[in-house]
């Protein structure tokens, strides 16, 4: 299981990459209907094929951050509601297990 920055980080950059992806997309359909510094309304007539590229791979972002999201918001309650006591006895399983892993011995 990765670290709760580790989910963020995924998370907050799909995020990125998506907002990046669609703002390319806007972009890229006024620009393929001389819509760019024109003050007057614009009708869109023409779809390019990067808009759809990133289009997709701006929906495909999306998805890919929903599940880091959600881990990274369940870990954080998570974490904070366990008490300190928890969070002690939690570690020590870990470390125990590790140290079994590392070791190769159940007599612990």
């Amino acid at each position: 299981m990765h670290s709760r920055r580790v989910l963020g980080a995924i998370a907050l950059g799909a995020v990125v990459v998506a907002a990046i992806s669609f703002g390319v997309v806007d972009v890229s359909i006024a620009d393929a209907n001389g819509c760019v510094g024109v003050s007057s309304v614009c009708l869109d007539h023409t779809v390019p094929p990067v808009a759809i590229t990133f289009a997709a791979l701006g929906a495909l972002a999306l998805l890919v951050s929903i599940l880091p999201m959600v881990k990274w918001i369940i870990e954080a309650v998570h974490v904070g509601r366990m008490s300190d006591h928890d969070v002690a006895q939690e570690e020590a399983v870990l470390a125990r297990r590790r140290t079994r892993a590392l070791v190769g011995d159940d007599r612990f």
